[in-house]
């Protein structure tokens, strides 16, 4: 386990507030079921994979270690420029939601704060 345990363990207390969790044994992943979409997707509701960094907080979820969501969703009947289809993480079927950078302190931000980034990101999203 990392030197940020604790505080992983805290941010996944605070994450577990506003949604229902399934956190693997090892830390090394986390799936927040029934994440609300904001309009014009095809589905109302979706789960999230998160990869968790071995050094979280100090990198952030998303960048280096990868999200994932349902390779199906569509954003106005369209696919979304950034979700990568049929890659397989070993944890199901999932398509890879790609961040290159992110702004993040890892002093301040949480997986709160990053779900709701998610959310912000997934408002207007670029399509093919």
């Amino acid at each position: 386990m990392s030197r940020y345990s604790h505080r992983l363990d805290n941010d996944l207390n605070m994450l577990s507030l506003g949604y229902s969790l399934s956190i693997s044994d090892d830390l090394e992943w986390v799936t927040v079921h029934d994440f609300k979409l904001p309009p014009s997707y095809n589905y109302s509701y979706t789960d999230i994979l998160i990869e968790l960094p071995a050094d979280y907080p100090l990198s952030p979820p998303g960048v280096g270690s990868h999200i994932y969501t349902d390779p199906d969703l569509r954003f106005r009947g369209r696919k979304l420029e950034d979700l990568h289809e049929n890659v397989n993480p070993g944890w199901g079927n999932w398509a890879w939601l790609c961040y290159e950078w992110i702004n993040w302190d890892p002093n301040t931000d949480d997986l709160v704060k990053f779900m709701e980034m998610v959310r912000s990101d997934l408002t207007k999203p670029k399509t093919k």
